[in-house]
Parts: structure tokens; sequence; C-alpha cells
């Protein structure tokens, strides 16, 4: 990203520490040899930096400003922004989102630490709240891993997934996984969510998990 000398602290009421704002094709940080182009170039980028600037400066609300910017850029201004995510009651909703862009039972993506950090800044009411209550006192879940480590944070309730994935990873061959199975309660959990038929599991637990390997569904 080009070097802005743009006042962003009177303008805007976001920390914005971090942020880079452009990504590509808007980053180009190569140089012309047409001097016209050049220019051109560079006053596109301070239009479009002010036009996200002049965006996050309009919202009140940090989840709408958060969205203003690049997805690569949002996970950032949700940690340089905590407490007024905390203070607007939307930061539970707003993780969530961000976490299940990439992450499934079958798929983790982001940095694991900073999902744990984050996920122990959620007040756990809140949080179960965005949820549903679990089918049953105790459920077995599942979690898929191609390094074979059963750490991660989502869990499937969905025995018709994990049969298709034991399936698929079934000759090692072909690359694949490795399929776990946990017995968890409402204890256990941050939330389940109905809809995706999936828990998140509370962030000390994870690190600690006992799941046991799984060749078939009992």
């Amino acid at each position: 990203m080009i070097l802005l000398k743009l006042d962003f602290a009177k303008k805007v009421p976001w920390k914005l520490d971090e942020i880079r704002f452009l990504y590509s094709p808007d980053d180009f940080v190569g140089s012309f040899s047409n001097e016209k182009m050049q220019a051109r170039h560079q006053r596109m980028q301070e239009e479009k930096i002010n036009a996200l600037l002049d965006g996050l400066a309009r919202e009140k609300n940090p989840a709408a400003a958060m969205r203003v910017l690049h997805r690569r850029d949002q996970i950032r201004f949700f940690c340089n922004n905590l407490e007024e995510f905390r203070a607007q009651n939307c930061l539970e909703e707003t993780l969530l989102d961000l976490y299940y862009r990439d992450n499934t039972p079958f798929s983790a993506g982001g940095d694991y630490s900073l999902w744990q950090s984050l996920f122990r800044e959620c007040d756990r009411e809140r949080i179960a709240g965005q949820g549903d209550p679990l089918p049953a006192n105790r459920v077995t879940v599942y979690r898929g891993s191609v390094t074979g480590v059963v750490r991660g944070f989502s869990w499937t309730l969905s025995r018709e997934k994990t049969a298709w994935f034991l399936q698929r990873w079934q000759d090692k061959e072909e690359g694949g996984g490795i399929i776990f199975a946990l017995e968890v309660s409402p204890a256990d959990i941050l939330v389940y969510l109905k809809e995706k038929e999936e828990v998140l599991l509370l962030p000390d637990l994870v690190e600690t998990l006992p799941g046991t390997r799984i060749e078939a569904l009992p």
C-alpha cells in the first residue's frame, strides 16, 4: 500500500492500526514509466482510501464500520476495536460471523491462537444466546483433521457429513485426513448452531481434547 499522509485520527472514530485498506490490484507499489500514469494511479489510490475513510466516519456501529473495509482487514479492525464491539453488544455475533467465513469441522482457517484469545473475550451467556439448546444432555460430535491433530473449535453433530468424509478419506494414498469423535454436554460448549449442526467448544477444553479416532460410525 502506498504511504499516505492523511490524518486518520481527525476523520475516523475507529482504531485503524495495521489496516492496509488496499489489496491487489489496488495496492500496486511499483512505478510506471509514464509520469502521468503514475500520478493517476496514486490519485486513484488516495481516492479509494478516502472513500473508505468516509464510509468508516459515517458508521456509528463497529460491525457496520468493519464491513466497509476489505475482507482481509476485518479481523484486524475487530481486534483493534474490541471494546467498542463489546460496548455495543455485538462482539459475540460479529466474532461468529468472522469465524465461520473460513472454519468448519472439516477445515480450519486463520490463526488458532488468535481465535482462542478472541473466544475467551466472549461473554458465555451472550455467545450461547446466538445459538440453540443442544438436542440432548450429551451428544457425540465429530471433527476432521488432515494433519492428525484433534485440536479445533468446530465440531459437527451431522452423521451424514461425517460419513461422507470418512468415505472420502478412506484411501490414505489419495490424501485425506482423520475423523475424531467426542462426547460433549452443554457445559463443554460455547454455542450450538442448529442450522449448521455444529458446536464450538470452550477454548480451554480444546487444549485438552480427549477425542477418539474413528474409522466408521457406530
